[in-house]
């Protein structure tokens, strides 16, 4: 059996190139994905503040379900050089190439034992899991059957990667001097490395391959092949992040209602979002990171992923369908929608068998879409800017941000929103001069919104807000300051889709006045009149027209 493994494994090697070339059409999209390992290691520069407290979390990490586990013995390493002006790329990969990195890797690909042996058994295990159903019905039709299936983890082996982390400016709230909060912050760049699998690489490999059979003399040369093998790594490309994990201090107003976290806590998922978040950006730019499946069925919008390919509620898949080109005389993918997914995510984690359940989506832009699309990966940042104009009795220029919580809390299209506005509008001025005056008001809030797909490319977001307006004139500096109020706001607005990223948006909002006014200078007597006696009339409807651009 062991001799059989070996002449599948080489057979398949031989082919192994013809496996990496899968391009459709022009637009260079592979029409397969196939699972990426990662092997993760962690640059610990002893100089760098908290470094040594950051050490005791890095092997805690919750590794993504996407990628196989490739790691070493150790995670973290000192490095023998200082970050350069053009950061750690180089140095990096001249060290996992002296230390071995690429041969090592090999090594747990093969689970090559002290005495040299090697085995097939993880590649064919990871080929099995890497299968689809549809691989899985196809290889039921040969006379190999699931034999064909374990081949497939044999193309896997050069989608080996290594992702270097390197934490900069760790800093807990009070260092950084954030004041009512507790936590830590860092910048964090992750260097992502591949190993180079060539022919050559693999020919060499076999010829070390050692049989049950072989005389010492033939294990002891073949050993020492092996460990003259050199497989080195390639660098990708880099990534970096802020990234901040951070609580309400217990003795602040917002504090008193959170359950507490330790700072060692905190700390702890500074590392996992470290981890977590370098891994997301990689995938945005990185086409190997990208997932990619058919539209299984539509109605509602079905596809045959799930946890295994790290999906999360609200991650971003373009769909693309296949259209002939005359000119090329062949067939280009043509982007045709844009879908998330929902919360109703399939746990796939197990070999296919055919009956792999799916994910559900819903569409957010583009045209009505078709049973085979091809579906891929687009991460985004999640971030929407607003900017437009509000008219009412509150109005002025506008501005908002909205941020998707999807793929942190599971709910689709929810939102964490701020927003913020300027207006200047003559008032009967009751604070100080007694006199019409132009007043200056500026505004700012948060809240959540919801999003509601009413069409493919219309959207309704309904939402609520509490903030702070702050009234202000050059008269009352000298006579308590600047006056200001809470506010609460409800409305809705709605998107309808320029592109997919790009939105007319429209909507209606009322505000309220919840406090009593207050000034610089806190006058108790201030209170003593509500907003609309200072300013009359001042609360209210306010319609918004604006444009919108998504990241």
């Amino acid at each position: 059996m062991r001799i059989w493994g070996l002449l599948l494994f080489v057979s398949v090697l031989m082919g192994f190139n013809a496996f990496g070339q899968d391009v459709v059409g022009s637009g260079k999209i592979p029409s397969t994905y196939d699972r990426n390992s990662i092997t993760l290691m962690y640059a610990q520069f002893a100089s760098e503040n908290h470094s040594s407290e950051l050490l005791s979390k890095i092997n805690n990490i919750s590794f993504s379900d996407k990628y196989y586990n490739n790691n070493l013995e150790s995670i973290p390493f000192t490095p023998s050089f200082s970050r350069g002006i053009q950061g750690l790329s180089d140095d990096l990969k001249q060290h996992l190439n002296t230390q071995t990195v690429g041969r090592q890797i090999l090594s747990k690909w093969f689970a090559r034992q002290s005495d040299g042996s090697m085995s097939m058994d993880l590649v064919f295990e990871r080929g099995m899991f890497n299968a689809t159903d549809a691989a899985y019905i196809k290889a039921q039709a040969t006379k190999l059957g699931n034999a064909v299936l374990k081949d497939y983890g044999n193309r896997l082996i050069a989608r080996s990667y290594v992702l270097v982390l390197d934490f900069q400016s760790i800093a807990t709230m009070q260092e950084a001097k954030i004041k009512g909060m507790k936590g830590w912050k860092a910048t964090v760049t992750g260097y992502l490395y591949k190993i180079s699998f060539t022919d050559e690489i693999q020919n060499s490999l076999y010829e070390a391959w050692i049989y049950p059979e072989d005389t010492p003399e033939v294990k002891a040369e073949k050993n020492q092949k092996f460990n003259s093998l050199n497989v080195p790594v390639e660098f990708v490309t880099k990534s970096t992040v802020y990234v901040t994990a951070s609580q309400a201090s217990e003795d602040s107003q917002l504090g008193k209602f959170l359950k507490p976290k330790t700072e060692d806590q905190l700390l702890m998922e500074l590392v996992q979002k470290a981890y977590d978040e370098t891994l997301y950006n990689l995938e945005k730019a990185h086409e190997d990171f990208m997932v990619k499946t058919t539209i299984h069925q539509v109605r509602p919008i079905r596809a045959k992923i799930g946890k295994k390919e790290g999906l999360k509620c609200d991650s971003r898949y373009f769909a693309y369908e296949y259209v002939y080109d005359e000119k090329t005389n062949s067939a280009k993918p043509v982007r045709r929608g844009v879908i998330r997914a929902t919360s109703r995510i399939a746990d796939n984690r197990q070999v296919a068998a055919g009956q792999t359940e799916t994910s559900k989506f819903y569409q957010t832009a583009g045209r009505k879409l078709r049973t085979g699309y091809l579906l891929r990966q687009q991460n985004d940042i999640g971030v929407e800017l607003t900017a437009g104009y509000e008219a009412g009795e509150v109005g002025g220029a506008y501005a908002r941000i909205d941020l998707r919580l999807g793929r942190y809390i599971g709910i689709k299209s929810l939102f964490f929103m701020l927003e913020g506005g300027l207006q200047s509008k003559e008032y009967y001025d009751n604070y100080v001069t007694f006199s019409k005056q132009d007043i200056f008001f500026y505004r700012y809030g948060a809240g959540l919104a919801k999003g509601l797909m009413l069409t493919r490319n219309i959207e309704l977001r309904p939402y609520v807000a509490f903030g702070q307006e702050v009234a202000t004139h050059e008269d009352w500096k000298e006579s308590g300051g600047d006056l200001k109020v809470l506010y609460a706001k409800g409305g809705a607005n709605l998107a309808l889709n320029l592109k997919h990223n790009f939105q007319l948006v429209g909507g209606v909002g009322f505000y309220a006045f919840v406090s009593d006014p207050e000034n610089d200078d806190e006058v108790e007597s201030v209170g003593e009149k509500s907003w609309n006696e200072y300013f009359e009339g001042r609360e209210g409807a306010a319609a918004m027209l604006g444009l919108k651009i998504m990241f």
